[in-house]
């Protein structure tokens, strides 16, 4: 059972009467994939987006621990094809690790989207205009289309794992669905 005594949510399977995803391509850092690896919604990925590319770098940091339940998925969903690795690029940006520099350095070659958490590579990500989503920003998402239910418990899930989350992004993403007050 995932964090928090939550029951995993239901992901539309191929073929559903759901929308199609989207024809975006993103490219994840590694804190979105564990953090959905920790809820055990690393399937939401391919219901919101046409591909998921994952560099080889933040691969090794998905994987560090293999016995985590969010690496065991994260592997799954790698072995499974949800996840499509991709070669880490050769240029690296300054102050970043190398997941997060890995990650947007793709995605500005690729013209993809970039999934990311982390303050800092946001913002160097929007500086270099690309569309940055993070771990909140996909949950909204799955909610406004109905493939997860209350997104309030699954926020509380991830900061009783350990995930820090600003009060401020929190208060927008649950606003964003309906579940406080703007």
């Amino acid at each position: 059972m995932p964090p928090g005594g939550l029951e995993p949510h239901p992901v539309s399977a191929p073929g559903s009467s759901a929308t199609p995803a989207p024809a975006i391509i993103v490219v994840s850092d590694a804190g979105p994939l564990i953090a959905l690896g920790r809820l055990d919604l690393i399937g939401l990925l391919g219901a919101l987006f046409a591909e998921v590319q994952v560099p080889q770098a933040v691969i090794q940091e998905c994987l560090a621990r293999p016995d985590n339940p969010d690496a065991l998925r994260i592997r799954q969903a790698l072995d499974q094809g949800r996840l499509v690795a991709c070669p880490t690029p050769l240029q690296t940006l300054a102050g970043l690790d190398a997941g997060e520099s890995a990650a947007i350095v793709h995605a500005k070659a690729t013209g993809a989207a970039v999934l990311l958490d982390e303050r800092v590579g946001r913002q160097r990500a929007l500086a270099m205009g690309l569309t940055v989503i993070g771990t909140l920003g996909v949950l909204v998402r799955a909610r406004q289309r109905e493939l997860i239910g209350p997104v309030g418990p699954l926020i509380a899930a991830l900061r009783a794992s350990g995930q820090r989350l600003s009060q401020p992004v929190v208060l927008r993403a649950l606003v964003a669905v309906g579940e406080a007050a703007p």
